[in-house]
């Protein structure tokens, strides 16, 4: 019986995608949901229509009930399935960067889940391939970076990179660490942005008469 044998490269690469595609889960337009969105107006049941289900309701210390959205998960896997195949095949140590970004938006919502404020956060990092797999470089998105669109190339997050770090010289050994060791990946770095603009967030009280989903 005649057998088809693929090489290891070749079926990893298959697996990958094809040359120059991009995976993602959400892309919701940031600047177009920030004019949507009404203060003391939107409700959370308005918002699930324009963003889908919450990635997590949960409160703040003081009491605040907190809606987090993921608007955008995105991986840039420009060249990824030929580095792979060269470095596959050939048994070499060739690294492949993803570059990878997350924009996140988070509603205040008071007793009556009608949104009083929200806040927009979002990171971006690489991802990179060589053996093992390990992230890298991560950034914190500016308010235009978020809003407007931005081509996340290993090029342009690296340099936004090095520019944080010559800012601030004398964190810079803190910030590499907490670097080199992260895996984290979306929805880690959705609960790292929500826990940055709000401090430690908890699990909602089961409350069946608002049907609020209890999960953090």
């Amino acid at each position: 019986m005649f057998k088809l044998m693929i090489p290891i490269g070749v079926a990893l690469a298959l697996i990958a995608g094809c040359k120059n595609t991009s995976s993602q889960d959400n892309n919701i337009d940031a600047a177009h949901i920030n004019s949507v969105l009404q203060r003391n107006i939107t409700t959370l049941s308005d918002a699930t229509l324009l963003l889908g289900t919450p990635a997590f309701i949960s409160v703040t210390e003081d009491g605040k009930k907190i809606a987090g959205f993921n608007l955008v998960n995105k991986a840039f896997t420009d060249d990824f399935s030929n580095n792979l195949i060269k470095g596959t095949m050939s048994f070499g140590r060739k690294t492949s960067l993803i570059p990878k970004v997350t924009k996140n938006v988070f509603l205040e919502l008071d007793e009556n889940n009608v949104v009083t404020d929200y806040k927009f956060a979002g990171t971006a990092w690489i991802e990179k391939q060589n053996f093992f797999v390990r992230n890298e470089a991560n950034i914190t998105l500016s308010q235009q970076e978020i809003f407007e669109k931005q081509d996340f190339t290993a090029e342009y997050i690296y340099g936004r990179y090095q520019q944080v770090l010559l800012q601030n010289i004398q964190d810079n050994y803190k910030m590499l660490s907490e670097n080199d060791s992260s895996d984290c990946e979306y929805k880690c770095q959705l609960y790292k942005n929500a826990n940055d603009l709000y401090g430690t967030l908890y699990k909602l009280q089961s409350d069946n008469s608002k049907k609020i989903p209890e999960q953090i």
